[in-house]
């Protein structure tokens, strides 16, 4: 039986999937531009597209919206009360 922090943890990943094989759809809707996965779906960028007009490369990362379903603690010692607040990446 899964833990259920492990099955958080998939949830997540699939959100993830989800959301950079939307990203992919959506790019590939434009006819001049390529959209190339990384082998394995590991690295740092998740999608890169080549634009056969422009010759243009363009690299994504992909991120989903995440909230704090708690009050939490912050490194400098000041607790936050952000129940469901969004999580930025810095």
């Amino acid at each position: 039986m899964a833990s259920l922090n492990g099955m958080a943890r998939r949830k997540k990943a699939v959100i993830g999937l989800i959301n950079e094989l939307m990203a992919q759809l959506d790019l590939a809707k434009d006819p001049n531009i390529l959209v190339f996965t990384p082998l394995g779906g590991l690295g740092p960028i998740d999608i890169v597209t080549l634009n056969m007009s422009t010759g243009e490369y363009t690299a994504y990362d992909v991120k989903s919206k995440n909230y704090r379903k708690s009050n939490y603690k912050a490194k400098d010692g000041y607790e936050r009360k952000r129940i469901g607040s969004f999580i930025t990446g810095f």
